[in-house]
């Protein structure tokens, strides 16, 4: 059993450093997803053509896997760095 803690804590630490890095974007109707506005809110001049790009699921909104996908990707700078879309 020690062994198997031992193998997931690298994961564990994977998961919140995952946490970490995604910038705190506002989702104003707390429906755990970002629209196009939410996410123009940081990003002031994201296109609805890079709204489309970032949400790979094609479901008209942004989970965090998507968000952190697009910052890993470059399709979006991090917040602080020079805005994009």
């Amino acid at each position: 059993m020690k062994r198997f803690a031992i193998a997931l804590a690298p994961l564990a630490l994977a998961s919140a450093a995952f946490a970490q890095t995604l910038p705190d974007v506002p989702d104003t109707d707390s429906n755990g997803n970002w629209s196009l506005v939410e996410l123009q809110a940081v990003w002031t001049d994201l296109t609805e053509e890079t709204f489309k790009t970032i949400d790979t699921s094609a479901d008209g909104a942004v989970d965090a896997t998507e968000l952190q996908a697009a910052l890993d990707g470059g399709v979006i700078p991090a917040p602080g760095e020079a805005s994009g879309g």
